[in-house]
């Protein structure tokens, strides 16, 4: 009758080490966390993209009132909305952010028009990148037809 109590503190033990592992690890490299970040704009997947974008803080998702993250993330994934996308330069270092770096991105938008923005990533306190800023005021309007 010993193996009872000793079965049921392993099933306890085990349980615990599962529970605790729903979530998705943030990327450690920049150009995984970019393409995370762009696969999550592509799948409209706001719960994954709100673990990829914030601030050196950590991410949005984390952070931010619920109903201005959805809000947020719904802008972003309408101008960033792609057929497909491809990193024309870096990782570049961003002036005066040693703990910033950027991406020129060539996004290829589904009404076949395309469009090259910065997208920039900051490192966290925690040590991994995250999106920080997708430079939406250059990213034209998703709507519009293609710019000659």
């Amino acid at each position: 009758m010993i193996v009872k109590p000793r079965l049921a503190v392993l099933v306890a033990l085990g349980l615990l080490a599962c529970g605790g592992g729903s979530r998705t690890p943030a990327p450690q490299s920049l150009p995984e966390t970019l393409a995370q970040f762009m696969s999550a704009v592509k799948a409209n997947d706001a719960k994954r993209m709100g673990t990829l974008w914030g601030t050196e803080r950590g991410p949005a998702a984390e952070w931010m009132k619920s109903d201005e993250l959805q809000q947020r993330l719904g802008v972003i994934q309408k101008y960033l909305s792609h057929a497909g996308y491809r990193v024309i330069e870096g990782p570049l270092p961003v002036a005066g952010q040693d703990n910033q770096r950027r991406f020129r991105v060539d996004i290829q938008r589904p009404n076949g028009c395309n469009i090259v923005l910065p997208i920039d990533l900051v490192r966290t306190k925690a040590g991994s990148w995250l999106v920080l800023d997708v430079h939406l005021d250059v990213a034209g309007n998703p709507a519009a037809g293609c710019k000659p």
